[in-house]
């Protein structure tokens, strides 16, 4: 992975690594046994539970070190109460904004009644969703607002593997009850592990602190644990242990080994930042609750617009761009401790997370063949969390049941290409593609495999939903991914003439269908042989991206405009790469004739749509 094609991460890394925070020789990792289920906390058992009352003044609210979250700042005018904000009007009540990076905490306050809101990932949300549904119906969470997803600001990074299934046996660290679980969750899964294959132990914060005494983040804990294997990190964590952003030397706080396996700007799809308030509070207060809503999609919108001012690079109106600058000064004051890294933080919030707005909220929770909408998202983490034993039952935590579209004013919001591509167009040419697909730093993520009848490169999605449907939700899932589609042919013919030639054979016989009788035949060429195969198993490779194109169109609804393979490179294998080397029997020569989808992480070969340099 080429740190160059990485500019706004890479500019956050310095900044941090210019700060006061630096990395100190710990030696120490102090891990953090997770409460099994998430009910049995102990900071649940001793929380005495109360009533929010906003009539007694503002209202709190919390949120997280999360640029997103600058769009809250930025409508409140700053983090203190404050009537004039376009906030507090909105909500008919000001807003005190609290940042509380802790979930624990926030699940504390929420509790207690000293917030009514709760901010973290849909999985975050989901931990805790149990537990708060069997304090009763007044503390279930109500999911209100998506915020973003992040696309590039976290990741995974590895050592001594080749592919992620190799971490089968082995042990990786996340922070316990973050927003990483969910990214964890999703590889391993995708990797072909189940619960248990993978050990995993878990640390107290997400990075390191300036108060950290002893090893309490995974950097830390993969820099210091020879047993750890792999780590969910920030990425300008993960860039440091693998020197830049390519292998780790060992040196300057790097780790011998590791490297980066993807970010989500491949994985765009799997963490989503939202906001859930409590059910009382929403049955008693909704004009308060739609008002806070009301107020963050009107301010993301503006972000949006400055976004995409910005992302006109030399076109751009210079005189918006220096007005936003000004205007996100106190939120990189809060946010990157710096008001002068105030390009960071733009940056940040243009390329490394993707604001929902009202367009992205309409295809979140109310598209319901989106396979990472909120729903399919949420069911399955209950599923993990059953199986790992953080919950006890599965609860879906409920949402606002919004109409987007019309509840908000506005319209829809600004139109974007139905949830199944993630990012705007990367490759102009096919040749692009491959070239990605089979670049060095190409990381698999997923492979899977079907069957084919013999001489035919035709196939019907209907005939093949659930390879269609899986193939729809990686696709999706992974928005920054290169998909490639390999079809096969079977060799049993290959062979056969082979040894014929070898033998001096010039003609064969043939059986002739339905009859007992052969037919004398002219020994074809094995160059022939090859040729053809190749061409058959190119058909059928592309075959299966027609019949996608065609899936999209007839189960999604999609228009010609709305479909982008360009993510896609078809490449037929010929017989290069047989199951079976010498089938024999027609099940071996069957699972010869097979397609095989690949998705790979190839973020060095993607471009970004603006860097710190369109900011200078």
């Amino acid at each position: 992975m080429k740190s160059k094609k990485l500019p706004a991460l890479l500019s956050v890394l310095s900044l941090f690594a210019a700060s006061a925070i630096s990395i100190p020789l710990l030696a120490q990792v102090e891990y953090v046994e997770p409460a099994k289920p998430y009910k049995s906390s102990g900071f649940l058992k001793s929380t005495k539970a109360g009533k929010v009352n906003p009539s007694k003044g503002a209202v709190n609210i919390p949120i997280i070190t999360w640029a997103a979250d600058g769009v809250t700042v930025s409508s409140n005018g700053g983090m203190k109460s404050n009537s004039g904000s376009d906030l507090a009007k909105a909500m008919g009540v000001p807003a005190n904004l609290e940042l509380v990076d802790d979930f624990d905490k926030q699940v504390e306050n929420y509790v207690s009644g000293h917030s009514p809101f709760l901010r973290g990932t849909a999985g975050m949300i989901n931990l805790a969703s149990e537990a708060l549904a069997e304090l009763g119906a007044d503390y279930e969470p109500v999911v209100i607002f998506q915020l973003s997803w992040s696309t590039g600001a976290d990741g995974f990074v590895a050592k001594d593997i080749e592919k992620l299934s190799d971490l089968k046996g082995k042990t990786i660290v996340v922070q316990n009850a973050g927003p990483h679980v969910d990214l964890v969750q999703v590889l391993l899964e995708d990797a072909g592990l189940k619960p248990g294959d993978v050990n995993i132990k878990y640390v107290r914060d997400i990075t390191l602190t300036d108060d950290a005494q002893k090893v309490q983040d995974p950097a830390g804990a993969f820099r210091e644990d020879s047993s750890i294997s792999g780590a969910a990190c920030i990425f300008p964590d993960i860039l440091t242990l693998t020197a830049g952003g390519t292998v780790g030397t060992g040196a300057e706080d790097s780790v011998k080994g590791a490297k980066p396996v993807l970010s989500t700007r491949t994985a765009s799809r799997v963490i989503a930042d939202v906001y859930a308030v409590r059910a009382d509070f929403f049955k008693d207060y909704r004009e308060i609750v739609h008002g806070f809503v009301s107020a963050q999609l009107k301010e993301q919108a503006n972000f949006q617009a400055e976004i995409a001012n910005i992302a006109k690079k030399n076109a751009a109106d210079k005189g918006k761009v220096a007005a936003f600058k000004k205007k996100c000064e106190p939120l990189s004051e809060i946010f990157l401790l710096d008001a002068g890294a105030v390009n960071d933080y733009i940056a940040w919030v243009g390329v490394d997370l993707e604001l929902a707005g009202v367009s992205g909220n309409i295809d979140f929770f109310s598209n319901d063949r989106n396979p990472v909408g909120y729903v399919p998202s949420s069911e399955r983490i209950q599923n993990y969390y059953l199986a790992t034993g953080f919950v006890s039952k599965a609860v879906v935590p409920k949402t606002a049941g919004w109409n987007f579209a019309t509840d908000f004013g506005g319209g829809s919001g600004p139109s974007i290409t139905k949830g199944t591509m993630g990012t705007p167009k990367a490759f102009t040419s096919t040749q692009a593609v491959r070239k990605a697909a089979e670049s060095e730093d190409a990381s698999l993520l997923f492979s899977s495999a079907f069957q084919f009848p013999a001489n035919t490169s035709e196939i019907q999605w209907q005939n093949h939903k659930d390879i269609f449907d899986t193939l729809h939700e990686k696709v999706t899932r992974y928005g920054g991914a290169v998909v490639q589609l390999r079809g096969h042919s079977d060799n049993f013919f290959y062979n056969f003439v082979v040894a014929k030639t070898k033998q001096g054979e010039k003609t064969y016989k043939r059986r002739v269908p339905g009859t007992n009788e052969f037919k004398e035949m002219q020994l074809p060429k094995v160059e022939q042989v090859v040729n053809s195969a190749d061409q058959l198993s190119y058909e059928r490779a592309f075959a299966v991206k027609r019949a996608y194109a065609k899936y999209l169109r007839e189960e999604h609804g999609y228009t010609n405009d709305e479909i982008d393979l360009s993510r896609f490179d078809v490449k037929g294998m010929g017989i290069s790469s047989p199951v079976n080397d010498k089938p024999k029997t027609p099940d071996e020569r069957k699972a010869n004739m097979r397609g095989e989808m690949f998705i790979f992480a190839v973020e060095a070969e993607i471009p970004v749509e603006f860097g710190i340099d369109d900011l200078q």
